[in-house]
Formats: structure tokens, sequence, C-alpha cells
């Protein structure tokens, strides 16, 4: 069944859609893409062109998917980064229609706002995050900065993730999974839901990795789809991350070594999760 996968996408490398959808198709989903910017590379690299594709733009494009589809038989849904506030609202409406015409649809929600204490979208994104996105989600996936930035806790540990998650889940989540999480020489991956708080851990690395949000929100989306729980999409989600990460260190590579790693990526082993107190 298909994925409506909504984020960016840049020509060179692999974030955004570039990131989320091979890994959603790897994994045996059709995916129904639109993206919602258009540029030649990460702005990360501090040089790039391209343009953020206007808000009736992508209306214009979802009404025209629902009109060919009538939204039937969705399984799920990916946002990633909006671009303009008026796509943030184009994708509420249209994920209304979607809960009628499709209701076991499952929307992860990636509530790209910013990282390392910085803000990079337009004014009007994080209240249509707060408003209109995250309630209707049924999975949310914010990295650590953007989940203190919702919750209005801070983050600054594993437990500090959980309190804050809780918050989050009373706005109408089924499942917040918190990326980043400081712990100690480590970072972690928080997981919790009304019944399960579980949390992974992996190396730091003393180097960035962009898109790696991304392939975190498609790989989860496609293991939750196929488990319905939060400790084997945790698992086998953060196991494909460390392929992946481990393969762009060893190729020397900027941006992420994915499609040729593509199938380790997706089939990855579980990593070891282990339950909260």
């Amino acid at each position: 069944m298909p994925i409506l996968a909504l984020s960016s996408h840049v020509a060179v490398g692999h974030v955004g859609n570039a990131a989320a959808v091979p890994a959603l198709e790897r994994r045996g989903h059709e995916v129904w893409r639109v993206d919602t910017v258009s540029f030649s590379n990460h702005p990360g690299h501090h040089k790039f062109t391209g343009a953020v594709r206007e808000g009736h733009e992508i209306a214009e494009l979802l009404r025209g998917i629902a009109n060919h589809t009538g939204w039937r038989d969705l399984d799920g849904i990916y946002s990633g980064y909006l671009g303009t506030p008026e796509t943030g609202r184009a994708l509420a409406e249209a994920l209304d229609a979607i809960t009628a015409a499709s209701p076991q649809a499952v929307y992860l929600c990636d509530p790209v706002i910013g990282d390392h204490g910085r803000v990079f979208v337009r004014d009007g994104i994080e209240n249509l995050f707060r408003d209109r996105l995250v309630p209707r989600a049924t999975i949310i996936t914010p990295n650590a900065f953007e989940l203190a930035l919702l919750s209005g806790h801070r983050v600054e540990s594993v437990a500090d993730a959980h309190d804050a998650a809780v918050t989050l889940l009373e706005w109408g989540p089924k499942v917040v999974v918190a990326t980043g999480v400081p712990d100690g020489d480590r970072l972690a991956v928080v997981a919790v839901t009304a019944t399960e708080n579980w949390v992974a851990r992996s190396p730091r690395h003393d180097r960035p990795f962009f898109g790696t949000g991304d392939l975190f929100a498609g790989l989860f989306l496609s293991h939750w789809l196929e488990h319905r729980s939060a400790a084997p999409a945790l698992a086998r989600t953060v196991a494909g991350l460390e392929v992946a990460t481990a393969a762009t260190q060893a190729a020397g590579s900027v941006d992420l070594a994915l499609i040729a790693n593509l199938d380790a990526i997706t089939n990855a082993a579980p990593a070891q999760v282990t339950p909260l107190p």
C-alpha cells in the first residue's frame, strides 16, 4: 500500500525525500512523493541553488493526488521539511481528507524546526506544528532541540527526553521518538508511548551527517507499519542508521553513502534497545 511523502529534495546528496523515499521504496512501499523544495544540494554545504516551492503549488499537487486517488488505501504519510506555513496548512487539510478516506493510515510527522540551538525554518511553521500537525500525527520524531522547543521542557538527558515526550503525547500522537538526546559520551534515541518507554544508544561522531533525521523517519515509519510496536521499530531503525553513518565514514563522504548500502541499511539486524526504568 502507498505512502505519501512530503518533504524537501536535493539533486545531489540525500536529505529530505532524497533520504526517506529510497528507504521506503526499498522496504517495498509505493511512494507518492511531493517535494516542498528543490535545491541543488543541502544548504549545510553553504553554497546551493534552487527554490522553495510556494504553498499554493503544494496545495494544488495535493488536490490533484486526491482527485486521482481519492486517498484510498493509503498506508502512511511522512512529512518533513515544509518550506512555508502555507504548505503546512495544505498538508493539515489533506490529512483530514486522508483520515476520512483511509482511517488506517499512519501519519509520521518529523517536526523539522531546527537543531543545535538554531531555528532554520520560516516564521509560523513552529506554530503550525504545535496547532495543526503534531495533534494529527500518529508518530512524531523530533530531535532533542525540537523536543525541547515544542514541549517547553529542557532536554539534556534521557530522563528529560522522556518527560518532554510524555507532555507531547498529551497533544495527540501515540508515539514520540526523540533523536540525538545527550547521554554522557553517547547519543540516545528515546521512544515513548502511553505504555512503553525504550532507549537505544549510539556513539557520538565528531562530524555532522546531513539527512540522518530524514532517513530515520523513513525507516521508522516502514518498520512501524510492519511491526506496529515501538521496540522492534526503534531497534531496526537505529541499526539502519548505524550502518549508514559507518558506511559514510568509511567512504570519506560528506553526504550519506545511501544508495550503495541501501539493502544493508533497510534490513539491518536489530540494535539493542532497553526499557527505561
